[in-house]
């Protein structure tokens, strides 16, 4: 399927060989690598530390049993999240291709990388609208009295209220919450009405889409050519800008931590975040909850880390970078919690309502309850302007290893394209800014929190399942690990990882993937349900991506069913038809292993495998002959008649 793409690409009248030729040769000659191992790993910092770990992780822990989910958190970093990225970063780096390249170990088993390339699709096109809003929040600081402050303005309505401890608005809270049935009326901050009707000039529903509004459109303009920037010379341009995106960051949430616990209230939004519940340690969703956060978090089974390894120098260590970045990850959503309930406590200070109130998890963390908390803040402007353009360049850095996935996929499967790369990377900004203009419109909050339910959370899922399966099962782990010995002279904490992508992997995302499905209830977007028609977009984008993974996989047996139809091959003469397709269709393909040339040595060998073995009948006088060669001729071939009979010795 996908060579028959590229023959659409490609001249018609050059042989099949000699393109194979070119396409190898194009690769040693234009693949880029990281002009600094630094830069390699504050990539994987900024690819990794993204807006999740602001405003998604510190609420969950929250939900979940405070400082007691650290336990289910930790556990599961140690059994899927770090090993899963140790994974991805040793079949990049062994393979130096992107994830639609990268998974040729078996030929059934290809769809996988396409798979994580349209996640990745799909997460590109709508979080460029979170970076939109965060632009203009962003601009919207720069004034002496914050927007969204209170009430009096044109967008705002009679139920907006400000939520001061010295007026009237607690008591509607707390008649809201404790007695929904009274006649009390539902009153709103001015930050959710300045997010409602300013910002997103929202409609009542997806249908009510609307055209888009003007300056959500120049943001989201902005932003896109801001990426487009940024990775107009792939990691030669992105890889000086994490120098300031990824480290950035560190520096805000530290400023925010000095600011909030110096607060009245502070203490007591951080002790709501701490405080453990022990008893939720035994509830199972909490540990559900711990799988999902963590391997959103790392951006795992995404292929962008995938994809980042692949441009690294072959002998690189990136076990000492794997171990960094996964820390990393880890301490920055424990340390931003602390940044988060420190502001929340001071709001419910000054609010009169419980932090459980205040509290709140994504988009309404970042663009109502913290706005709020900062406009009632002494120097409330300027730290609103170093919030969102921290938010700014946590999302920027996830958006530039997101859109390399894609990027890669196209240069890697149609490399006649490199020469072109500027315009592929153009082209493909155009097409996701096209294609989130809905999201523009009064209707577009809708559209947004449809993508962001299906999009990118099952599929994802399925393809980190299938990421551990065929490694450890279908490829090998001990293939896999002797390939792992080429780039490191080692096979570093062999038990660790067999028994993480043998047994607890495969096992726990699993459990997660039926879990999901058992407990799936349909998105909201505050009152509004979504109609059935709506469910079935998100449905549809779901497999649109995972049909990739059987697609492929049916388009190779059928291959290798008219591949064996004759005994030319290394496949014994004495299997039935269908044994040797599936045997076929399980090996390697012959440009499998490292992609450059230097790099190519041992089972690897260009010289040693190019030599052919002719069909043997297998018989006990020709066994000590079979042993020699064995030895001598391809070895890259795990599956062929050969690798049988040494089993069998």
């Amino acid at each position: 399927m996908l060579d028959r793409l590229r023959a659409l690409v490609l001249p018609s009248n050059v042989p099949q060989e000699q393109l194979e030729k070119q396409e190898t040769s194009n690769d040693e000659e234009k693949r880029e690598e990281w002009d600094r191992p630094i830069e390699f790993i504050l990539s994987l910092v900024g690819c990794s530390v993204g807006l999740g770990n602001v405003w998604r992780y510190p609420y969950i822990a929250f939900k979940n049993g405070g400082g007691a989910f650290l336990i289910p958190y930790f556990c599961v970093y140690f059994l899927v999240g770090t090993p899963l990225y140790f994974l991805e970063l040793s079949l990049g780096q062994f393979t130096s291709r992107g994830a639609t390249a990268a998974f040729k170990m078996s030929r059934m088993f290809k769809g996988v990388g396409w798979a994580m390339a349209i996640n990745s699709f799909y997460v590109t096109v709508y979080y460029n609208i979170i970076i939109a809003w965060c632009l203009f929040y962003f601009f919207a600081s720069f004034r002496r009295k914050l927007q969204w402050s209170d009430c009096g303005n044109w967008w705002n309505t009679e139920r907006c209220s400000n939520a001061d401890a010295s007026n009237n608005s607690t008591a509607r809270f707390f008649c809201l919450m404790t007695n929904r049935s009274s006649n009390c009326s539902l009153p709103a901050l001015p930050p959710e009405e300045y997010f409602d009707n300013y910002v997103l000039r929202r409609s009542n529903s997806l249908e009510e889409m609307g055209t888009p509004h003007w300056s959500l459109v120049l943001c989201l303009l902005l932003a896109w050519i801001l990426v487009a920037a940024c990775i107009i010379q792939g990691i030669k341009s992105s890889g000086k800008v994490v120098y300031f995106t990824s480290l950035f960051p560190y520096v805000v949430i530290f400023a925010l931590i000095i600011r909030g616990v110096t607060l009245p209230g502070a203490a007591n939004g951080i002790k709501f975040y701490l405080k453990p519940n022990w008893s939720k340690i035994r509830e199972f969703e909490v540990w559900i909850a711990a799988a999902s956060q963590v391997t959103f978090s790392l951006s795992v089974a995404f292929g962008c880390i995938l994809g980042y390894a692949s441009f690294n120098k072959f002998k690189s260590n990136y076990l000492r970078d794997c171990m960094i970045v996964t820390a990393c990850d880890c301490f920055t959503s424990v340390f931003a919690g602390f940044a988060v309930f420190s502001i929340l406590g001071f709001m419910s200070f000054k609010t009169g309502l419980p932090v459980d109130q205040v509290a709140k998890a994504g988009p309404g963390l970042a663009f109502i309850a913290y706005p709020q908390a900062l406009s009632i803040m002494p120097g409330g402007p300027f730290w609103a302007v170093i919030f969102f353009f921290m938010l700014l360049t946590l999302g920027l850095d996830s958006q530039f290893a997101l859109s390399d996935v894609t990027i890669s996929g196209i240069l890697d499967t149609f490399s006649s394209l490199r020469r072109y790369k500027t315009y592929v990377i153009i082209g493909y900004c155009i097409v996701c800014f096209l294609l989130a203009l809905p999201m523009c419109a009064p209707g577009g909050i809708y559209l947004f929190t449809l993508m962001n339910e299906y999009s990118a959370n099952l599929s994802v899922i399925v393809c980190a399942f299938f990421e551990f399966i065929i490694i450890a099962y279908i490829y090998g782990f001990n293939n896999f690990m002797e390939d792992i010995r080429m780039m490191l002279d080692r096979r570093p904490f062999e038990p660790y990882w067999f028994i993480t992508w043998c047994i607890t992997g495969p096992i726990i995302t699993l459990i997660v993937f039926f879990t999901s499905i058992i407990q799936f209830k349909p998105p909201t977007e505050g009152t509004y349900v979504y109609l059935p028609y709506a469910n079935a977009i998100g449905w549809i984008m779901v497999c649109s991506s995972v049909v990739f993974i059987p697609g492929v996989l049916i388009y190779e047996l059928i291959k290798s069913w008219k591949a064996t139809k004759t005994y030319q091959n290394q496949i014994s003469n004495h299997m039935p038809h269908y044994l040797r397709m599936l045997t076929y269709a399980n090996k390697p393909e012959d440009n499998w292993g490292p992609a450059r040339k230097a790099d190519r040595y041992g089972r690897y060998d260009d010289e040693i495998n190019s030599k052919t073995i002719e069909p043997v009948e297998y018989t006990t006088t020709t066994r000590m002959e079979d042993k020699t060669r064995i030895y001598n001729d391809n070895l890259n071939n795990a599956f062929d008649f050969h690798t049988e009979i040494c089993s069998r010795l």
